[in-house]
Formats: structure tokens, C-alpha cells, sequence
């Protein structure tokens, strides 16, 4: 064949359309929407048993309804023990045939475990149920996203893209050419590797429906009052998208930089009016921005504040000294009377000074500092000696008193000496 037959062949393929519906799921699945929690046509109540009875929702109720779902719930568990929560909640999921997938521990301020569970979508609501109740449920966020349509569109065009592929294999065994062989195969290894994303795409969403994914999070509780504070850092100013950041920020001297604040109540009492500050960068509570929480609002056990601040490497150090604290305070506001509670971060940040040589500006700023410095002391001296400027003044006006007294008291009268020889010279004669 041809390849002019060929391309116009591809044309044609490439301007076939889906149809309107198959269009507008596709798209709604793109922008990856959720399905709301509550009862539907095609989606089971929460609650229990998912009778709709009006009962307290406590996760969703997966039921065989021929559609593709993905299940997924995140749980903050407060307990007394980590290791030990830990172990239960993994041997609560493994009697349901679960399996682990991730473990972060961290005892940075606060003993915490991040658990990451895979389950079967039949068991998903009893190991919600079973991991919320190791301890003192603090949180639990519980979602589905039917993919359905997803999966429909994915495997259409995993068919299309197939058969597009082996009519290019069929093109290319009857090409002649050297130029028309070298664009059949450029045209058949763009199919093939879009062939490959299809199947890849299809395959990692249908894990995701075939096992529900359930994360954990095991928090110990510290009795009293307590708070914990987790600093990390970027280079630029971008008002706190890049947050996270990291926890080991280094940057050259004349770089900007934003410090990311996480504040978590980690004790068993209520907190309100936060004070941030940093005193290496001269950082106060009014340089702070809040985007999760409030500096002013009231924090209950388990919850947490994120904010940030902007600053640059004008002081050179290498650590960040920022500090929080807050108020203590019971679930009725009132104030417990009891000493402050606070935190200091952990971010570590090092710069790195220029060395370059200096240009005519810098030779100057640096000159015009030390030009000030010096009048700086001169003035302090001056102000120090003004009060004693009539000392130097006293003593000369004494020593010229002294002196006169002691030139009209101390006069003597000179007698001229006699010659003895001349006068028995004058008598003999």
C-alpha cells in the first residue's frame, strides 16, 4: 500500500469521534471527582449495615453493583501505646486478609506510626471499623470515586490503539522505501508506547478497585499539655505552595528562602493563642501566615495549625530558631491557670557565603558601614567625656594660681661680693 494511502488512512482514524456521553464521563473521570457520601442510585448508604436507616455514618457499605470503585480512608488514631496499637491494627487486618503496604514511624517530639493497609473492597468498612477503634478516634476521612467510565474509555481506546497498531505492522511489511520504512516505523513506535500508557493507566486503576487502600495514622497521647513543632524550608517566595519543603534547606547568602510551620496539639488539652516568633530573622507573630487553622483559634487534641513565613539569608546561621507557644485551656475556653506551653522547631538551614571578589558597590557599602561605625563611636565617646569637659579647665586655672602666689612671696636681694685684694692693695698706698 501506498504510504500517501496510509496517512490518509490514519486520518481518517484520527478523526472518528466518541460518542457525546462517552465524551463527557470521560472528561468528569479526568478531573478525578469523587462520589459523595450519601445514599445514591448506583452508590450504597454509609452507615452499619447501609440500610439508609438514618444511622451515625461510620464507613462506606461496598456492594457487588457492576461499577468500578475505588475506596479509600484516611484514620488518625490517638493511643497510649505506638508499638503496641501498631501491632494490633496489623493483626486486625491480616485476620481479614489484608496486607501491609507501608510503615513510617517517627519519634521526633511525639511517638507516631503512618500505617498504609490494602483490603478487598467486601472488607473495607470492618477494617475501617476495626482500625478506628484501637484508640481514641481523633479523625476519619472516607471517600469513593467511581472510575467506571474511566475504565470503559481506557479499554475502548487500548482496542483502538491495537488495532491501529497492527495495520502499521501490516503497512510496514509492504513498504519499500527507505524514507517511507523510516516513517512507518516512527509512526508504529508512537503507537506502540501510546498503546503501552493505555495498559498501564488501565492496569494501575484496576488495582486501585481490586483493593481498597486505608491509611492510619497512630498518634501517642502525652497527658497534659503538649505541642510539637515540624519546620521545614524552600528557596523563593511562592506563598507557601511548595510547603512541605525540606528538613535540611541550604541557600547562598543573597537567596530568599519560606520556613513551613506544622503546630499539632499533641497533649490531652485545648490550646489558643499561638505566639510565633524567631529571633534570628527577627520573625514575629504578624510575619506568620496561617493557611490551616488559627493563631487565635482554639486547637483541640490531635489537631494541627500550618503556616508559613518569608525571609532571607541576611543573618547568617545555621539553624532556624523559630519557636511556638500557646495557652492552655479546658473544652469550655476557660484558662487552666497554668504556665504556657511551647515548642521549638527542628529545621536546619545552612548559608552559604559568597566567594566571589567584591565589585565597586559592595567596596563602598562596606566602606560607608565602617565610616559609620566609627562616627557611631566618636559620638558615644564624646557623650561619654561631655560631663567632665570642666576637669582639664579646673587644673589649668589652678597651676596659674599657684604659679603667681609663688612668684610675688619668694623675692631675694642680691649683695655684691667684696675683692679682698683690692682693698689691702688701696691702704698700703
Amino acid at each position: 500500500m501506498a504510504l500517501d494511502s496510509f496517512e490518509d488512512a490514519v486520518e481518517e482514524e484520527a478523526m472518528e469521534e466518541e460518542p457525546e456521553e462517552a465524551r463527557a464521563v470521560s472528561a468528569s473521570a479526568d478531573e478525578g471527582e469523587s462520589a459523595p457520601l450519601r445514599q445514591q442510585s448506583d452508590v450504597p448508604a454509609l452507615g452499619t449495615g447501609g440500610s439508609g436507616d438514618g444511622s451515625a455514618p461510620g464507613a462506606l457499605q461496598p456492594i457487588n453493583i457492576g461499577r468500578d470503585i475505588i475506596f479509600t480512608a484516611e484514620i488518625s488514631v490517638a493511643v497510649d501505646n505506638v508499638g503496641e496499637a501498631a501491632g494490633e491494627a496489623m493483626r486486625a487486618i491480616e485476620t481479614l486478609g489484608g496486607l501491609l503496604f507501608g510503615q513510617e514511624t517517627s519519634t521526633d517530639g511525639v511517638n507516631r506510626t503512618l500505617l498504609t493497609f490494602k483490603v478487598r473492597p467486601a472488607d473495607f468498612q470492618e477494617a475501617v471499623s476495626r482500625l478506628g477503634g484501637i484508640g481514641d478516634l481523633r479523625d476519619q476521612r472516607i471517600s469513593s470515586q467511581d472510575v467506571t467510565a474511566r475504565v470503559s474509555d481506557l479499554r475502548s481506546q487500548i482496542i483502538t490503539a491495537e488495532v491501529s497498531v497492527e495495520r502499521l505492522r501490516g503497512f510496514l511489511q509492504d513498504a519499500t522505501g527507505l524514507e517511507q520504512v523510516a516513517r512507518l516505523e516512527a509512526q508504529l513506535l508512537e503507537r506502540e508506547t501510546t498503546l503501552e500508557r493505555l495498559r498501564g493507566s488501565l492496569r494501575t486503576i484496576e488495582d486501585r478497585v481490586d483493593l481498597a487502600t486505608i491509611t492510619v495514622s497512630l498518634v501517642e497521647i502525652v497527658p497534659g499539655p503538649a505541642l510539637t513543632l515540624t519546620q521545614t524550608a524552600y528557596s523563593g517566595h511562592d506563598e507557601g505552595i511548595s510547603c512541605q519543603g525540606l528538613e535540611r534547606l541550604t541557600v547562598d547568602e543573597d537567596d530568599s528562602f519560606t520556613v513551613c510551620l506544622r503546630v499539632e496539639n499533641t497533649g490531652d488539652t485545648h490550646l489558643t493563642d499561638f505566639v510565633v516568633i524567631d529571633e534570628g530573622f527577627g520573625i514575629s507573630s504578624d510575619d506568620v501566615v496561617v493557611t490551616a487553622g488559627s493563631l487565635d483559634g482554639r486547637l483541640a487534641p490531635g489537631e494541627r495549625l500550618v503556616a508559613y513565613f518569608e525571609a532571607d539569608s541576611a543573618v547568617f546561621t545555621t539553624e532556624l530558631r523559630t519557636q511556638v507557644s500557646a495557652q492552655v485551656i479546658n473544652e469550655d475556653g476557660a484558662d487552666l491557670g497554668v504556665a504556657r506551653v511551647g515548642a521549638r522547631g527542628n529545621g536546619f538551614l545552612e548559608v552559604r557565603q559568597s566567594t566571589a571578589l567584591p565589585g565597586f558597590k559592595d567596596s563602598l557599602d562596606s566602606g560607608l558601614d565602617v565610616l559609620a561605625k566609627m562616627i557611631g563611636i566618636g559620638v558615644i565617646l564624646f557623650g561619654l567625656l561631655l560631663p567632665f569637659f570642666w576637669v582639664p579647665l579646673f587644673a589649668w586655672a589652678a597651676l596659674r594660681l599657684l604659679r603667681s602666689r609663688s612668684n610675688r612671696s619668694g623675692t631675694t636681694v642680691h649683695v655684691p661680693a667684696t675683692n679682698t685684694a683690692d682693698t689691702e692693695h688701696d691702704v698700703s698706698v
